[in-house]
């Protein structure tokens, strides 16, 4: 998956994410957080290390109890699926009431599903479960190898838009594959995880994070994106 440059620390992309997305930023030096808020301070975005192991989360005020809702992500969660949240949420033509089917996209990418709302990838990796309480549906997504071995986990309350669940969704059921270091790959269990190494120009690095921000920004102004930059090479090992 691409536009999240993986060679940033999360505190340092959150805080250009906010400039790009026109979000508020708070951060505390001495501690590792970063909080941002939209302009309308309706809708907060933390990112801060718990002992629960949920380090994003995201929770919007809309004035009532049915018009809030939360969501939250481990702190392994690949950023990419975080991003598509986010990116939906701060997007100018965003509509947060409009319909959408979040078991959808995993559909289409041959997922398993149920009609009662559960799911599961094609390698068994990713489990998830919509959850009905008074007539509305929460949901509950967790990576794991097994029962002993959790990856991440991603809630989304009963209250969330369906379309910011689909946002995630749909960046779950994405084929294209995360871009990471090899220093980032250490100490991952190779169960279930295919490597395929190719070769990355230093400007196409450093230039990926800020070429993200100009395109975000470039949804508030209306003028063309800049194209993404060309992939380098392939070479495996």
């Amino acid at each position: 998956m691409s536009g999240i440059n993986p060679f940033l620390d999360p505190t340092r992309q959150a805080e250009l994410y906010g400039h790009a997305s026109r979000l508020a930023h708070g951060h505390e030096p001495l501690l590792p957080r970063v909080i941002l808020s939209s302009p309308d301070q309706k809708t907060l975005l933390r990112l801060e290390p718990a002992p629960s192991d949920q380090w994003w989360r995201i929770s919007h005020n809309g004035g009532s109890p049915s018009n809030s809702w939360s969501a939250s992500f481990g702190g392994r969660t690949p950023v990419e699926l975080i991003a598509a949240v986010t990116d939906t949420l701060t997007d100018p033509a965003h509509n947060e009431r409009a319909a959408a089917d979040p078991i959808r996209p995993l559909r289409r990418q041959g997922w398993e599903t149920a009609p009662s709302g559960e799911f599961r990838s094609p390698d068994g990796i990713v489990k998830g479960e919509r959850i009905t309480y008074s007539g509305s549906n929460g949901w509950f997504i967790t990576a794991a190898f097994d029962e002993d071995h959790v990856l991440w986990q991603a809630r989304f309350d009963s209250r969330t838009p369906a379309g910011i669940v689909t946002a995630f969704t749909q960046a779950l059921a994405d084929r294209e594959p995360l871009r990471r270091t090899h220093e980032q790959t250490r100490g991952l269990s190779r169960q279930g995880i295919n490597l395929h190494w190719q070769q990355a120009t230093a400007v196409s690095v450093a230039s990926a994070l800020p070429d993200r921000v100009e395109r975000l920004a470039a949804r508030r102004t209306g003028t063309p994106p800049p194209p993404p930059p060309r992939p380098a090479p392939r070479r495996t090992r």
